[in-house]
């Protein structure tokens, strides 16, 4: 019987596990592996199967420029922890227009957290970033040493060896159920029945679909599309030192290197095509598709506006990946009954990458019983059941 077990291996879920092992907690991770194919998996999947999501502190809301900062100072620990490397601080230009409300919100969060960054007006972004095409009136802000991107499948990987370097048991199986018993739980696996003290369930867009908790959370999930863009030759060599970008009304990741030995260029928007995500066939199904053929067409336009050099580039696929959104904006970490054995850490809202340690390192806070030293107060996080 392990004191506290974590559901979910996932960028929160793996990071809850490295902090309590780092307590050290009697803590399992259940935790299954990547699948190996896609099209004929029957399990769960999850959206951190990719090379490429933004990190950055410049941020317009102030929580999650925070959390960003805490979890970007954690990262060479990280690293050392458990040998895996997943950042490269690549730099992140956020721009918008000059007279618009955005950039002075970023500009603020970027100031108290003490983020490296510069401020360009037109002239100097189109000097700095020759190979990108900005609108007249434009305006942004360049975050460099502290932003870039990680590879959210190899982050992942790092706080799920660090945490079995640190004490975790590891378990290698997708949970089906989560039950209060007597004075602890039980999570059901493939493996067997694994018993605890306490629970906390990370399993994001998951968690309603398998009936992981009593009571469904006030969760909504969306299936999102990415575009990614083949890049190579003189091409690769124009835009090699692009930096994460957001801007245009998208996110673009600069040219990262895929386990099928190609480079690409991602894009992804949040877009009224989204489709909402209720039940375990309907996820099954999203991750088994390519995603949107209408978000393709769109995405290829805006990216080749923005890069004129990928016009003409006819090596591009679409991808897909699911968001989760708590009706607050933040992450829900809380328990989810009144005799506090079972908690939750789901809801990345479309930013839980970047700020996933910290995120984490809450989760840990909450079911470990510890003093609460986060900045962020705990209420901010509160569970909301449908």
């Amino acid at each position: 019987m392990h004191r506290i077990i974590v559901v979910g291996g996932g960028l929160i879920g793996a990071a809850t596990a490295r902090h309590l092992a780092r307590r050290g907690e009697d803590v399992a991770l259940i935790a299954p592996e990547e699948p190996t194919d896609r099209r004929t998996h029957s399990g769960v999947f999850a959206s951190h199967y990719d090379e490429g999501r933004i990190t950055r502190i410049l941020d317009p809301d102030p929580v999650w420029g925070l959390t960003a900062a805490r979890s970007i100072a954690r990262y060479g620990d990280i690293e050392a922890d458990s040998g895996i490397a997943f950042f490269t601080p690549a730099g992140f230009l956020n721009f918008a227009p000059a007279d618009g409300e955005r950039l002075p919100l970023v500009d603020a969060v970027g100031t108290a957290n003490a983020a490296r960054f510069d401020r360009l007006d037109i002239d100097g972004l189109r000097t700095r970033f020759p190979y990108l095409a900005f609108p007249d009136g434009t305006a942004g802000l360049h975050e460099h040493g502290t932003a870039g991107y990680v590879s959210p499948r190899k982050l992942a990987a790092a706080q799920t060896e660090a945490a079995r370097r640190g004490g975790a048991t590891l378990v290698r199986a997708p949970a089906t159920r989560v039950t209060a018993v007597g004075d602890g739980v039980e999570v059901e696996t493939a493996q067997g029945v694994i018993r605890g003290e306490r629970v906390l369930v990370a399993t994001g867009g998951f968690t309603n679909a398998w009936g992981l908790t009593p009571t469904p959370l006030d969760l909504k999930v969306f299936g999102r599309t990415v575009v990614l863009v083949r890049v190579e030759g003189d091409t690769l060599a124009e835009i090699r030192d692009m930096p994460s970008l957001v801007g245009a009304g998208a996110y673009l990741l600069p040219p990262i290197r895929y386990p099928d030995g190609h480079t690409y260029v991602k894009i992804g928007i949040g877009t009224d095509q989204d489709v909402r995500l209720e039940t375990a066939d309907d996820l099954d199904r999203w991750f088994k598709s390519t995603g949107s053929a209408e978000n393709r067409e769109e995405f290829l336009g805006i990216i080749t506006d923005l890069i004129p050099c990928l016009r003409g580039v006819d090596a591009i696929h679409t991808d897909t990946c699911v968001t989760s959104y708590s009706p607050h904006g933040l992450p829900m970490i809380d328990w989810i009954d009144g005799s506090q054995r079972i908690a939750v850490a789901v809801a990345g809202n479309g930013k839980g990458a970047k700020s996933s340690d910290d995120w984490g390192y809450a989760g840990a806070l909450l079911v470990s019983g510890a003093d609460w030293d986060h900045p962020v107060d705990r209420s901010r996080l509160s569970v909301a059941f449908r």
